[in-house]
């Protein structure tokens, strides 16, 4: 999936869902996906390893893509969208 793509994907699906994460996960999330930080810079903030953000990103990507699948909100937004 094109970067910019996915980026686009997952700020949509934080903005529906992202009070599902946990507090930490929607920290980062939001960090990353609404102020455009990068891994460096959040773990900088949150005071802990790129890697762990790194991790906490990724953890709550398949957390929004798993509750999509169930839920199905982006899919409805985008088809009403089309028309």
């Amino acid at each position: 999936m094109e970067e910019l793509k996915k980026t686009v994907l997952f700020g949509d699906l934080f903005e529906l869902y992202g009070k599902l994460l946990s507090p930490s996960q929607q920290q980062v999330a939001n960090l990353y996906f609404n102020d455009d930080l990068t891994l460096s810079e959040i773990a900088e903030i949150v005071n802990v390893s790129r890697q762990a953000i790194f991790d906490s990103l990724k953890k709550s990507e398949k957390k929004l893509l798993e509750i999509e699948s169930k839920v199905g909100a982006l899919k409805i937004i985008s088809e009403l969208k089309k028309g």
